[in-house]
């Protein structure tokens, strides 16, 4: 490794201070990385032009370009649109795993260069605080993939390309130190160079070259050079500026401190960073440490400190958070309370908060149109999205004030529940679920705490440790079958039409059939699979022989005929399809193996799938066109009836909007739009439809199978389709539901289904017409007059049950008996449940009333109350009513104030009485 450093003369060093090897040039002894060497850079550039971030990165893009590697556009920051097991881009590797660092796939061009925007929260808690740690960065990054017959470039030249890229921008050589480390991540491992210059690292050149197994270090067929440049740590360098956020997105800072009043103490902030600098802050959670060093380094008291430096590290939070959150939005993540869009919902209301800490008057949506404004210079396509983005913040926010007034009377019960455990404190978990379950901050938490003389220490990485328990998709241990059998021939792809085919028994698997051919879909990408009939063939019979183009009318009630055996389902295991069939048919057929069998597919059930997988589709694009290019789809289940597709939107789909997306859906079939199918390579799709294709999930394979739909839709999909939309007929939506917070479900019927689903709501209105005697266009008006009349009724009714009970109270007074100090009322009154719990209520809430009432009716319903003074000697009425509710065969509960049950065994009400009117004697005594 040591060859092309010597050429650019380099030696090789052990740094006194922390005794990692390390290469520069000259006599120096530390090794330039931080604690050993502090930032000497802040009020001193270290290059000799001044670079902003988008200036650095177009430099960046251009060197790398000349030195002949292609520039790829930046991925979108939500990796989860080709990976399942992370949510967001970390690292501009991301990008290419799994497909193409496993070398199943082609990189979209080799060597390659990216400015890749990434977003890590695993310290959040940091961002503004040091001055270099932020939610989103800029991952510079030239990669190369090496294989056996393709060998790109490696080590020498990869240092090389480092180190003339950092001389290019100015920066003397005898800065520079490589560090020798070693990398290891995702199941691999490489030895690795970081490079520093006066006390920060500016990048880090990995050489990923091991799978890491239990047995050791194992090559890999393709050797990766996987670099990174910090790009706002080389505008940091660059400029000079006291903190990396100052150089990164400087315009936007100076719009916060004008709309805040805050002013920039540029000496105590840059002596911040320096320390932090010298600290790993990443392992110290309290940060109070780091503000007790900068303090005591500048000769001030820590509150001193803090009131000169939080209002700007605000600043910088909100600056940091807002930049992530475009980024976020921009590439359809929608704020939510699972996954990445509880990840963006954090970002967002975390920069809430400190908007609060400066008291801004502005809202949310005014300070991201300053950071919108000031990306889309640089990314068009945040532009593009910026009238979304505004309206999704605008409703995050009205959502953020909402769940803070419904949530402080929550955090006072549990304050309250608490203290009668006798705890002055509450503990962190109770934090962690409070702010997880309902969406209370922390910072809200400490402020109702200190109003009741309680404490709620929020630990300074609270935030980091929410996140880390959301920042990667849960696995799901899957068992994988290992079948012993070839590949099926799957030839529903190549004959669609085909309905009958002759394949041969290669075995079986639990109840099973195994066939080295198949005409059955197998279950995938939410279609069902087909069914119908396997039937053993003659010997000497041939598909050529069979008219197998025939479309079969087979029809889901046939009986089994003899001979002939129903395949119930169909699925896929790796490569191998099942057919399953009931057990007596595998025992039937067990003795078979080699021989030929005839299948046969259900047709109308095939067809009424295909209808509604190409609906789904259509469906899709539709709702795009009205709701916007964010939706995506979340899930989907087709079926012959009826299907539904859900769909990542920010808030409830309309009426209004539910009929547009039908109307275009329903325009989209009548335009008899050809749909087309084809394989293409995996990277080729990717460079000509972009991840779009996706929509329908992760689809594994370095050949994908893409549906393309005229210049409506495309995606990469597994399922059965027709051959152009006018076959599907027409496509009635009938309803949509929240799914969850993010997610919109819209559930279809298409063909013929639809046109029963039609029909079904026509009925409806026909008996709904008939009942109320009009015609089907005074409907709404006549429900309208209706409902209004019951409700005033109703309320007339409660009028009367109030004074009835009145009535009935004022001669239950007199038959109350002394129990010790407490008057307790036994008694069966001729009145229902409301008019019991409001007798029972109105006495014992009287202050001059009854202490404890127990009542019931001859329908087996029975209630309890006691008086506050009651509840102070022990009677709990729902204990008692409890107990009272089980002799009448039934059950009851409420509070210990107020309890009511029921049972089946009205006759018994009187039994149940005396038990109560006992119960409250022996308590009281």
């Amino acid at each position: 490794m040591s060859r092309q450093l010597e050429e650019l003369g380099f030696t090789k060093k052990t740094c006194k201070k922390c005794g990692n090897e390390f290469w520069s040039i000259g006599d120096k002894d530390t090794c330039g990385d931080a604690p050993c060497d502090e930032y000497s850079f802040i009020g001193n550039p270290a290059t000799s032009h001044k670079y902003d971030l988008y200036g650095i990165q177009k430099e960046f893009t251009k060197f790398f370009q000349k030195n002949g590697h292609t520039p790829i556009k930046r991925y979108p920051v939500l990796a989860k649109r080709w990976r399942n097991d992370v949510f967001l881009v970390g690292a501009s590797i991301y990008n290419f795993q799994p497909w193409v660092t496993s070398g199943q796939v082609e990189p979209p061009a080799n060597p390659l260069v990216i400015a890749q925007p990434s977003i890590r929260l695993n310290d959040v808690d940091n961002v503004g605080r040091t001055g270099r740690h932020m939610t989103c960065f800029t991952m510079g990054a030239h990669h190369a993939f090496n294989s056996s017959d393709n060998q790109v470039y490696w080590k020498d030249e990869t240092i090389k390309y480092c180190h003339d890229f950092i001389k290019h921008i100015g920066i003397d050589p005898r800065e520079i130190s490589y560090i020798e480390s070693w990398w290891k991540g995702g199941g691999n491992e490489g030895p690795c160079y970081e490079i520093c210059v006066r006390g920060v690292e500016l990048a880090t050149l990995v050489f990923i070259q091991y799978k890491t197994t239990p047995e050791g270090l194992k090559e890999i067929p393709l050797k990766i050079v996987d670099t990174g440049y910090g790009l706002e740590r080389f505008a940091w360098i660059s400029q000079g500026t006291p903190t990396a956020y100052d150089a990164s997105f400087g315009p936007v800072i100076d719009q916060l401190k004008d709309i805040s009043g805050v002013e920039l103490d540029e000496h105590i902030l840059g002596e911040n960073a320096r320390v932090a600098g010298m600290m790993d802050i990443e392992d110290i959670a309290d940060l109070k440490v780091l503000r007790s060093r900068v303090a005591d380094r500048l000769e001030i008291s820590v509150e001193e400190l803090k009131k000169a430096t939080e209002p700007m590290e605000a600043v910088y939070v909100i600056a940091d958070h807002t930049r992530c959150l475009g980024f976020m939005l921009a590439d359809g993540v929608i704020p939510s309370n699972v996954k990445e869009g509880y990840l963006a919902r954090l970002v967002l209301r975390r920069t809430i908060r400190f908007m609060k800490d400066l008291e801004l008057e502005e809202s949310l949506s005014d300070i991201m149109n300053m950071q919108l404004d000031f990306l889309s210079k640089t990314y068009p396509e945040i532009k593009h999205s910026q009238d979304h983005i505004l309206r999704v913040i605008d409703l995050e926010e009205s959502r953020y004030h909402k769940t803070i007034q419904k949530g402080r009377q929550l955090v006072k019960k549990s304050i309250k529940y608490l203290k009668k455990e006798n705890k002055n404190e509450m503990p962190v978990d109770m934090l962690i679920k409070l702010y997880d379950s309902h969406g209370i901050p922390p910072e809200t938490i400490g402020e109702i705490a200190e109003a009741s003389n309680f404490k709620a220490n929020v630990p300074d990485n609270f935030y980091t440790l929410v996140a880390a328990e959301h920042e990667e998709e849960a696995s799901e241990e899957k068992f994988q079958l290992e079948l012993d059998f070839p590949d099926t021939k799957l030839m529903f792809y190549d004959e669609p039409e085909k309905t009958e085919f002759i394949a041969k028994i290669l075995g079986f698997h639990e109840n099973n059939v195994i066939l080295d051919r198949t005409v059955f879909y197998p279950e995938g990408g939410g279609q069902p699979s087909d069914v119908g009939f396997l039937e053993l063939s003659g010997s000497g019979i041939h598909e050529t022989e069979k008219n197998e183009t025939h479309k079969s009318k087979l029809q889901e009630s046939e009986k089994n005929e003899t001979g002939k055996f129903r395949v119930l389902h169909a699925e896929k295991v790796q490569n191998v399809v099942l057919h399953r069939l009931d057990k007596k048919d595998i025992e039937a057929l067990k003795s078979h193996i080699g021989s030929q069998v005839k299948g046969e597919i259900n047709w109308n059930r095939r067809i009424s799938l295909a209808r509604n997988h190409t609906a789904t589709h259509l469906v899709v694009a539709a709702a795009r066109r009205v709701l916007g290019e964010h939706i995506w789809q979340a899930g989907a289940q087709k079926g012959v009836k009826k299907s539904r597709i859900d769909l990542s939107h920010y808030k409830r789909i309309d009426n209004h909007e539910l009929q547009k997306i039908e109307l275009i859906a329903n325009q989209l079939v009548m335009e008899n739009i050809p749909v087309s199918v084809k394989w293409m390579n995996r990277t080729e799709a990717e460079r000509k439809y972009g991840f779009i294709l996706y929509q329908g999930g992760v689809v594994p394979g370095n050949n994908i199978r893409t549906v393309k739909i005229g210049d409506v839709d495309v995606q990469a999909c597994a399922g059965t389709h027709v051959d152009r939309t006018g076959d599907i007929g027409l496509i009635k939506l009938t309803r949509t539901e929240r799914i969850q917070d993010g997610v919109e479900r819209i559930v279809f019927s298409a063909g013929e289904a639809a046109v029963e689903a039609a029909q079904r709501n026509d009925d409806l209105l026909k008996e709904s017409s008939t009942i109320f005697k009009v015609e089907a266009e005074q409907l709404p008006k006549t429900c309208e007059r209706f409902f209004t009349e019951w409700k005033s009724f109703k309320n007339e009714i409660n009028r009367f049950q109030d004074q009835i009970a009145t009535l009935k109270m004022g001669s239950l007074g007199d038959k109350a008996e002394k129990i010790g100090d407490l008057t307790v009322l036994r008694q069966a009154i001729d009145a229902d449940m409301g008019e019991l719990i409001k007798i029972a209520t109105d006495l014992t809430e009287n202050e001059d009333g009854i202490d404890v009432v127990i009542a019931g009716n001859n329908a087996g319903k029975i209630v309890g109350a006691s008086s506050k003074n009651a509840i102070g000697r022990g009677v709990k009425m729902n204990e008692i009513i409890k107990g009272a509710a089980a002799i009448l065969g039934g059950g009851g509960g409420g509070r210990p104030n107020l309890a009511q049950g029921a049972g089946r065994n009205p006759d018994k009400i009187d039994d149940a009485l005396d038990y109560a009117f006992e119960a409250v004697k022996k308590i009281i005594s």
